[in-house]
Parts: C-alpha cells; structure tokens; sequence
C-alpha cells in the first residue's frame, strides 16, 4: 500500500513560546538527567529516508525514536489515571482491542496540541463505516472504545490531576457527539503513580524507543511527535509520525494492529527545536562576532566621513594664489 505521510518536515520545529517555572524533574535513578543518549534521528514514510541531523546548538539532540516493531510495552509499570485511580499498564490494556499509544503533556506550548489536534481530526474519518483494509473483508468502522483504545502518558511526573483532565477533555470535544461517550470510554490519560516520581514513565518510553529530555532553562520537555500502534498483548506493530494522519493509514494501522502484525514505520519525524543564542558558547561567540564586526564597520565608516568633511573644509578656507604664481 502506498504511504501518504501528512506532512514533510525535514527538520525540527520552532517552539519559542516559553514553558512554566522549571521544577525538579528526576529520572528512574533519582536523577534530573534525560534518558540515555540517541543514535541519529530516523523517521520515514519507506523505511529508508535520512532525517538531517540537528544543528550544534540544538539542546536536546538525543530525542528521536528508536523503532522497536514486536517489542512489549512494561504491563506491571503502575500510573494514576486522569480520574486518580491507580492502574497498572495491564489494567489499562485489558481486553482484545489494540491500542494507539502517546506521549504529551499539557503545558507542551505547541507540539502536543498539533499533534493531538491531527489525531483527533482523523479519528472521525477513520470512525466511519469504509472499506476493509484487507481484501475480501467487508466494510469496517473503527471507533475509539470500541475497536481499538488510546493511551496518552503524560511525560511530565508532576502533572496534576486537574490539568490530565482538562486536557482530556480539550481532546474529547473534538471528537463528533455521536462517537464522544464511546470515546471517553476508550481514550486513557496517565500521570505519574507518585507526583515527582518519572521512572514508569520511562520504562514505558524506552520499550517503545522514544527519547525524550528536559529542558530545564526553558522548562519544557523536548520530544518527537509520534503515535505509536500496539496490539491487544502490548507489542508494538507500527509507528506513525507527524502531525497530521491519513484515515486510511490509521485504518490500515489499527487494523494490523489488531491482528499483531508489523508494518513499517509512516510519517516523517517532527522534534522540538529551540533556538536560543545565549544557551551554546559556539553561537554566542558568533553573535558577538557579528555585533562587534557591526560596531567595527559604523566606527570605521563615521571615521572616512569625518576625514572627508576635514579636507573639503581645508581646502575651502585655503588662500587663494596671487595672479601668475601658479
């Protein structure tokens, strides 16, 4: 089947909207530090498309996707649902519905909400009655809480109960009135068991390959934008990428998906990129050098005026030469 990736993005996006006040953010081992570093970033809508590489003075340049097609998500890693109630993975998986599985969080100023905006602008389309992604197979639907589920796992441990379920319910209420109570059945919000506490968060991401990190000058975790597709026993079977997502990819996908069977990875891969002068010594350098080139160049030039000026005025306040002395 050919691939329709949403959007071509060859790089990384813009986040310049600043976050909230940093808080202390530690990893499994009690740690403020980011997960372990990331081989170069790959997405493709083939399977064998380069994503460039960062530039230098990119701050968080180990958050890709490790793809990691069959392997199985953590089912004992415990959280608290958007409602307070302490689950485990497996609780949350019960049943024989596979599942779209996120990473978000609220505060996310931009990539969190693009992404989720495509997500939830897709799952009407894919909701409707449409052909069988398999030959010979009759005409499907698939609706969130009845064929499949989705899981968002907020990458922020300190997170409030307040803010997953505003942000639930912002999501929600894109999804058409005659598919929301089934979808609010379906679509799960997890935070952090213990506030503070990010170690089942990252089991969860590092099963499934994704690289995340905290950027603590600007208060924001930086991470890609994926959905990835597990099935009913928690493996993975597909990664989709970007913000926007094509019903008959996610039909396709739900529908392997359910069937346990791998595909490959759709979508090209979009990132957080900051861009911040001060934060890197070699850009910061260059700026000044730039400031001090400016400076350099305006003394220079204000000097050749004023020397100028001086010798038209010399020469108009000159005596003139007597009659025959040349």
């Amino acid at each position: 089947m050919a691939n329709n990736p949403a959007i071509v993005v060859a790089g990384a996006f813009v986040l310049a909207i600043a976050g909230a006040a940093a808080q202390a953010h530690p990893g499994p081992d009690g740690s403020a530090a980011a997960p372990a570093p990331a081989s170069a970033a790959r997405g493709s809508a083939a399977g064998d498309e380069e994503i460039l590489a960062p530039p230098p003075t990119y701050q968080a340049s180990d958050v890709t996707v490790d793809e990691h097609l069959g392997a199985r998500i953590p089912l004992d890693a415990a959280f608290r649902t958007q409602d307070g109630k302490r689950v485990t993975l497996g609780e949350v998986m019960h049943g024989e519905l596979p599942a779209i599985l996120t990473f978000n969080y609220s505060d996310c100023p931009m990539l969190c909400s693009v992404q989720l905006n495509g997500l939830t602008a897709a799952l009407p389309k894919v909701g409707e009655l449409g052909p069988a992604p398999e030959a010979g197979k009759p005409d499907m639907v698939f609706r969130v809480g009845a064929q499949f589920r989705i899981v968002t796992i907020d990458l922020e441990p300190n997170e409030t109960l307040e803010k997953a379920q505003q942000m639930r319910e912002r999501y929600l209420a894109r999804i058409p009135e005659p598919q929301r109570a089934m979808a609010r059945a379906g679509w799960t919000f997890l935070i952090a068991a213990t506030p503070g506490d990010a170690a089942a968060i990252h089991r969860v991401a590092q099963a499934v390959g994704f690289r995340y990190a905290y950027i603590k000058d600007r208060a924001e975790w930086a991470h890609p934008a994926a959905l990835i597709l597990l099935s009913a026993a928690g493996a993975v079977t597909r990664y989709l990428y970007g913000i926007e997502f094509d019903p008959t990819v996610m039909r396709e996908s739900i529908y392997k998906a359910g069937l346990a069977e791998p595909s490959t990875a759709v979508g090209f891969m979009i990132r957080c990129y900051h861009y911040d002068p001060g934060a890197n010594s070699h850009a910061q350098a260059g700026v000044t050098a730039l400031r001090v080139g400016a400076a350099g160049f305006v003394v220079l030039l204000a000097g050749l005026l004023g020397a100028m000026h001086r010798v038209r005025r010399v020469r108009r306040l000159a005596p003139a030469a007597p009659n025959g002395v040349p």
